[in-house]
């Protein structure tokens, strides 16, 4: 299966849109499908994407070089506040199954599935479209994989430490601005300050602090997280980390510094999790900041409020949107997934290479011993002429598997399907959705050959009805195969 993302990020506006694409890489690299990046962005991007397959370049000015670098796609997912309708329209055409990014209704999107997991997204006037799929919600919102599973936090009897988290640039000012009031008005606490990588204030945050002010430079998920568990209060700005908060049940004081966070803000000042709502242009901020500061010195308040947070954000939202997409494209093929095979896979293949009725239908009968798979199969997923392919169902069922190997202009397709899955009529819609995929991301190969032993009637009636024809009988390994044909129509 290949999965394409298609997002932005740069220094000086920030990498919200690629930190929340990341959770949906894991989550899909979770399922053992490896997505890749196109990223309209800059170099210092590269730090929030380690060890992910990405290709940074100007997609919004390059269109057309896009689109053939996401050709064949199963499923293009963009998050952008940049591109054009237009684009996304070129994009939804070129994939079996697009997959939209939205806060705010930002454009009347193509069909495919649209993905808001926003607080306030299910108050949206969304169209309602049958042949668009909606996920919305904060059951939807993506966050990256260390906040997937959240230790529990303890709720501490006095406040100890605060955390001062304004995202990757504080445009606003606002981290030296309160710092200043926490040293002046709670010299006693810690405070845990998060600075980001486009920061251009250290200078005045370094004025501003104490002896117990902690500085953490742009920490990655996992000390993110660690360094909530350990805070008792936040004070944050309103854009995406208010879920991360809500995830670790940190209790949290909000300030929008954008136009885009208000909805948010008002969102959870709904749900409750907020009990106030401030901007970085309120007057006498920071004298109104502190009476709400110390009402959270009461230990009640912080744990309802933390157990709200925890409730509304389970941290499993980008493993949902993957089910869902997963969900949709089994639909579409007749009750399995496709995707490609990789090491891990390997007993999975061994296993069933060697039941009885699929070794009694190949070419070569005899039993393959582990030693010989151990040495084929990992040579065999890394062949370039080689396109192997495994099915599952949505609960990550083994179905079976297909594989294209190329020879000249001419590829051969063998399929085998586990014992349990047999006689649900899985085969032919399979065949068809990986024959015709084939075709299309391998211009170059003319036709498949498909080599059934007479009377195997079932794999006779699965390639019929994928579109094969009868083309001749071949002598392999002196007995006789019935070679069936797919050609590219032209």
């Amino acid at each position: 299966m290949k999965v394409s993302i298609v997002t932005e990020g740069f220094y000086h506006t920030g990498y919200g849109h690629l930190t929340r694409c990341l959770s949906l890489y894991q989550a899909f690299e979770q399922r053992n499908i490896f997505p890749v990046f196109f990223i309209n962005g800059d170099n210092e991007c590269r730090s929030v994407l380690p060890e992910t397959r990405h290709n940074i370049f100007d997609w919004l000015n390059n269109q057309d070089e896009l689109l053939s670098k996401v050709k064949g796609s199963d499923i293009i997912i963009i998050d952008s506040y940049l591109a054009p309708l237009e684009m996304y329209y070129r994009i939804a055409a070129s994939t079996a199954y697009p997959v939209f990014i939205d806060d705010n209704m930002r454009l009347d999107y193509p069909e495919g599935t649209v993905v808001n997991g926003s607080i306030y997204a299910e108050q949206l006037n969304y169209p309602g479209r049958l042949e668009t799929n909606y996920l919305l919600g904060p059951k939807f919102i993506p966050l990256r994989n260390d906040f997937w599973q959240v230790r529990e936090k303890p709720i501490r009897p006095e406040l100890q430490s605060v955390l001062l988290t304004f995202g990757g640039q504080d445009l606003a000012n606002m981290t030296p601005r309160l710092l200043r009031m926490l040293v002046r008005n709670r010299p006693d606490l810690t405070k845990k300050v998060v600075v980001g990588s486009g920061f251009k204030n250290l200078n005045l945050i370094n004025e501003a602090k104490d002896t117990k002010t902690e500085l953490y430079y742009s920490p990655a998920s996992a000390e993110m997280v660690k360094i909530m568990l350990e805070s008792d209060l936040a004070i944050s700005a309103a854009g995406q980390t208010l879920y991360e908060l809500a995830r670790t049940g940190l209790p949290t004081i909000a300030i929008s510094v954008a136009e885009n966070q208000n909805a948010n803000l008002e969102g959870w000042i709904k749900e409750g999790f907020l009990t106030s709502s401030f901007n970085n242009e309120t007057v006498n901020l920071e004298n109104r900041l502190m009476v709400v500061f110390n009402n959270y010195k009461n230990r009640d308040l912080r744990y309802k409020v933390g157990s709200l947070g925890k409730k509304i954000v389970d941290g499993l939202g980008a493993g949902r949107i993957v089910q869902s997409i997963l969900d949709q494209m089994i639909k579409r093929n007749g009750g399995a997934y496709l995707r490609t095979a990789v090491e891990s896979d390997s007993m999975l293949v061994f296993n069933l290479s060697n039941e009885r009725s699929v070794r009694l239908n190949s070419i070569v009968q005899e039993p393959i011993s582990w030693q010989d798979h151990s040495f084929w199969y990992p040579n065999k997923i890394r062949d370039r002429n080689t396109l192997f392919l495994l099915a599952f169902t949505g609960n990550d069922e083994f179905v079976g598997q297909i594989r294209f190997e190329a020879k000249g202009s001419d590829a051969t397709v063998s399929i085998s399907i586990n014992k349990n899955f047999r006689g649900k009529g899985l085969s032919t819609p399979l065949l068809i959705k990986s024959s015709f995929n084939y075709l299309k991301i391998y211009p170059e190969i003319n036709s498949i050959l498909a080599y059934i032993r007479p009377g195997n009637n079932q794999s006779i009636k699965s390639f019929s009805g994928a579109a094969y024809v009868f083309f001749h009988e071949e002598m392999v390994n002196g007995e006789s195969f019935l070679v069936y044909k797919l050609v590219r129509q032209s």
